[in-house]
């Protein structure tokens, strides 16, 4: 979100063309780009999380986003950002991989709605500081010439110190995610994880003692409840844990399907074994999903360029008929998308 406030900028400082409508062309063709490029790669880097695990894919996500944002803040013309955008896209097609971990997580359905519910709130926090980072570091010679003196790198590129601030988040995010984010996928979960060992081992060796005893007391606390217990009857079939629930008898088993997996297995053996994963609902969904998605993002575009473009003199026939914008900074259009941001992050608690 951080280079909306300034890529109708950039694409002026490209020097391509001096036409404000292609202007606006050229930064939706920018943007556009990533998301093409997402949409390209979302079920390769789907595949590669079932072979690989979880972790190695969102980690590799966040290595890809930050190599692309380097290239974006250096990039001299128009092509080498559009690339660079298609790159972040290309090495960063795992919402689907961070919905599926999100999902091995929390195995209890009834706390599922509230825990993707906190996706998008993120986001919406992402969307506030995104902004109004971009807005305020964009063109540093320009607003800040006392911090930011000419003929310097800031001055050849303009719009890359908020990517090289992206940087540095992104890093720590990788950092956080090799050290501390555990593999949830059924399969690789239980290999040995070097990074996570590194974490445990830092943690221990700053806050050993206080971590320790408040396990101790969290286990002797749920032992006293029998809150595993509880746990294991409130979990559906899918979800036992083996080392706790007891082995039934393949007829035991049978007798405590519920219909719903009564209902799967009959699915299963009428397609062969396998599952018809895009049912009537499911195909209603991805469609009402697309719509919401075709309009949020058409805002999202057009809703920065708007107010970059600079007013026009023509004659105004409202609604429908006018030309130009309102010629705002990208200071002033960060703290507008930033608030945008906040109305996002209030609706969605």
């Amino acid at each position: 979100m951080s280079i909306f406030p300034y890529v109708y900028h950039m694409v002026e400082s490209f020097h391509v063309t001096d036409n404000d409508r292609k202007i606006a062309l050229y930064a939706g063709l920018i943007t556009s780009s990533f998301t093409f490029a997402e949409f390209s790669a979302g079920m390769f880097w789907g595949r590669m999380s079932d072979k690989i695990g979880r972790k190695p894919v969102l980690v590799m996500g966040l290595i890809g986003t930050a190599i692309s944002m380097v290239v974006f803040g250096f990039a001299p013309n128009l092509p080498t950002a559009m690339v660079a955008r298609a790159l972040g896209g290309l090495l960063n097609g795992n919402i689907g991989v961070l919905q599926t971990t999100v999902a091995e997580i929390v195995t209890v359905k009834e706390h599922q709605p509230r825990a993707y519910s906190i996706l998008p709130f993120v986001w919406c926090l992402g969307s506030i500081l995104g902004p109004a980072m971009g807005g305020a570091l964009s063109q540093p010679c320009d607003n800040y010439p006392s911090l930011f003196s000419r003929d310097t790198i800031f001055d050849k590129f303009p719009f890359l110190l908020p990517n090289l601030v992206c940087v540095v988040i992104l890093v720590t995010g990788v950092v956080v995610g090799l050290l501390f984010l555990e593999e949830t996928h059924p399969e690789k979960k239980h290999r040995r994880d070097c990074g996570l060992e590194l974490g445990n081992w830092l943690v221990a060796k700053c806050w050993g003692s206080r971590v320790q005893s408040a396990e101790a007391d969290v286990k002797a606390d749920t032992a006293d409840s029998g809150y595993f217990d509880d746990y294991d009857e409130m979990a559906p079939p899918p979800y036992r844990s083996t080392e706790t629930s007891p082995r039934l008898s393949p007829v035991e088993e049978v007798d405590n399907l519920s219909d719903d997996d009564d209902i799967e297995k009959q699915m299963d053996g009428q397609s062969g074994g396998t599952p018809k994963a895009f049912t009537r609902q499911v195909v209603f969904n991805i469609i009402g999903y697309g719509i919401l998605a075709y309009h949020s993002i058409s805002f999202d575009q057009l809703m920065p360029v708007f107010l970059s473009t600079p007013k026009s003199d023509t004659d105004v026939t409202l609604p429908f008929k006018f030309t130009g914008g309102l010629g705002l900074s990208t200071k002033t259009i960060g703290l507008m998308l930033a608030v945008q941001g906040v109305y996002s992050m209030i609706a969605q608690l």
